[in-house]
């Protein structure tokens, strides 16, 4: 920040609220709430109108950072609020755990702002995230008639996901099945990764054959196909997956994430053992394994299935 106050003394050139929203969506993009912080609190001391686009910004970057209390500050204290503003407060509330927020900023919308597509994709990824199916299924349902929307493939998607996160696997291929569009491949991952968590290989086996068919390329899911016949002692099938894989040339690339602690980039990369404190980030994850294997709701083969491929 001190770099735009010199900048800005120097060459007599103010920062717009443009400039700010780019600041803004960088920080975001990091995960940098203290540089968030910072660059929100320039926009106060210049005492810059905070306009539906900075304001959109704003949001989406406290959201991203975890400060969802903050980010519904600004939220209310924006005076101009357009539909792209309400969708984002939305999207924070999904993200967040707080389907019934989300619910009623969408109601409490609809009196000023008409929901667009966007909005109706994320008040039904709220719904969701949160297990509020019947809720969910009435939005898409209504889309049409109230908010004259044609589901499009990304509706369908969610609806696919509200199902298949609930255990209704049943009703999500059902969707899929009768869709007017062929499905996506977020659609068929959607059905995958519920079917890991729900342990029903049947329909995992179905989906991931659909999904390669659209991503020939990507290894991953070859590897989590067989690994399930592997689980279902189908042998040769996964022999045979395993001998493509080869032929092919696929290698899934090792899975590697950042995380920013005091100032420090921290590169955390899948069968890594180079990092300083390797011992106990394997401890904590043995630990975080176990408690995963404990819970009711994780099958075993599906979590081995889900570490192989990190």
């Amino acid at each position: 920040m001190s770099h735009i106050n010199q900048y800005s003394r120097d060459n007599n050139v103010r920062p717009d609220s443009v400039t700010m929203a780019i600041l803004v969506h960088a920080a975001a993009e990091i995960g940098g709430l203290e540089q968030g912080k910072l660059i929100h609190s320039l926009v106060v001391r210049m005492q810059m109108k905070v306009d539906a686009f900075l304001g959109s910004a704003l949001i989406d970057m406290y959201c991203k950072c975890g400060s969802i209390e903050r980010d519904f500050m600004v939220f209310r204290g924006l005076t101009e609020k357009d539909v792209n503003v309400w969708t984002t407060m939305i999207t924070g509330f999904a993200f967040h755990g707080q389907g019934n927020k989300a619910l009623e900023l969408f109601s409490e919308m609809q009196r000023d702002v008409m929901p667009n597509e966007v909005t109706c994709v994320a008040i039904l990824t709220a719904c969701s995230h949160n297990g509020l199916v019947d809720e969910g299924i009435e939005i898409f349902n209504s889309m049409k008639e109230n908010y004259g929307i044609e589901p499009g493939i990304e509706h369908y998607g969610c609806l696919v996901d509200l199902f298949a996160r609930s255990g209704r696997l049943a009703e999500a291929e059902e969707v899929v099945d009768k869709m007017p569009m062929k499905p996506s491949r977020s659609i068929w991952g959607s059905i995958v990764g519920a079917c890991r968590a729900h342990g029903n290989m049947e329909l995992a086996e179905r989906a991931l054959t659909e999904l390669l068919k659209l991503e020939p390329d990507e290894p991953g899911g070859y590897i989590l196909l067989s690994n399930i016949y592997a689980t279902s002692r189908r042998w040769s099938c996964s022999d045979k997956i395993r001998e493509h894989m080869e032929r092919s040339g696929l290698k899934k690339n090792a899975g590697c994430s950042s995380v920013v602690i005091d100032g420090v980039f921290h590169d955390f990369v899948a069968a890594e053992k180079q990092h300083p404190r390797w011992e106990e980030i394997q401890s904590i994850l043995n630990c975080l394994k176990n408690e995963m294997k404990s819970s009711a709701d994780f099958s075993f083969n599906f979590l081995q299935m889900s570490l192989d491929l990190c």
